[in-house]
């Protein structure tokens, strides 16, 4: 049994009342550096693996990265991207790298990241413009409590509150519990997660209700299921999936997992609010 991935990149363009933003999410699909970590499962990418992760096979990776956001930095005539959530980043070292690319150094991006105790060591990070966005708040949120993830770790939740073109916003980078094991046994799991993402909302909304939140991520869950619906988000990718488009296919069936999620407080921009179609790009797994 083979499952073929399909990487995505997604964007919305917020037309703010100064100018268009661009807000962007990609799954990196294992961004590791060569180094084989403690404590972590990363031999696969490492020079002596059957995978062969060396140090040009990095570099290629980090490149074909760059590449993704400076394109979609330029889509709608933008100078750069203005946000980008990623998931499956190893640590801040191959966000040095990335960030540091010639075809992305005019930009002078910056990142936030913190590790998380995932077993395989990948973590969510963002990384933003500061001409676009100004971070004045960030954490990780656990999904490891007295009742939950307490065999194994899973990903945090990274929280970030920011001016986003002088507009305050609070942007949450996602990537739930995958479906290992079959969809029907791990669900509780992401509802776990949509849990903990909707308390973190709602804590910001008793000091601000009309707080605006951008929520990304790989969800590993379709907008149509539980998990999403209970956030009570606006979904701009929701007309998508039911035209049959997707960011991961199996047994002939596509899957929408890569979502950007957006409160109701948006909705005095719907009118502007332009959700582009994937960009699909095939690669090997």
């Amino acid at each position: 049994m083979k499952i073929y991935f399909i990487p995505i990149f997604l964007l919305i363009l917020i037309k703010l009342p100064a100018q268009s933003i661009i807000v962007g999410f990609y799954n990196c699909e294992n961004f590791y550096d060569t180094t084989d970590q403690l404590k972590v499962i990363d031999e696969d990418f490492t020079p002596n693996s059957q995978k062969n992760y060396n140090s040009k096979a990095y570099a290629i990776k980090s490149n074909h990265l760059a590449k993704v956001i400076y394109g979609m930095g330029k889509m709608d005539n933008s100078n750069g991207i203005a946000i980008i959530g990623l998931v499956e980043i190893e640590n801040k070292w191959v966000l040095e790298k990335l960030i540091a690319e010639p075809i992305l150094q005019k930009y002078h991006y910056r990142y936030l990241h913190f590790d998380s105790k995932d077993q395989r060591g990948v973590d969510v990070a963002l990384i933003y413009n500061p001409s676009y966005f100004e971070p004045y708040q960030y954490k990780p949120y656990s999904l490891t409590d007295a009742e939950h993830f307490n065999d194994y770790a899973t990903r945090d939740i990274l929280y970030v509150k920011g001016r986003l073109d002088e507009e305050w916003v609070h942007i949450l980078v996602n990537h739930w519990p995958s479906r290992r094991g079959g969809s029907f046994l791990s669900n509780s799991k992401r509802i776990w997660a949509a849990n903990i993402c909707k308390k973190i909302m709602d804590s910001v909304a008793i000091i601000d209700p009309q707080a605006k939140f951008i929520v990304m991520g790989d969800f590993n869950d379709n907008p149509n299921n539980a998990s999403i619906k209970s956030l009570e988000l606006l979904n701009p990718f929701f007309t998508l999936f039911k035209n049959g488009y997707g960011s991961i296919a199996f047994r002939d069936s596509w899957s929408l997992f890569d979502q950007i999620l957006l409160s109701r407080h948006w909705s005095q921009y719907n009118n502007s609010l332009t959700n582009y179609k994937p960009t699909f790009t095939p690669s090997r797994t």
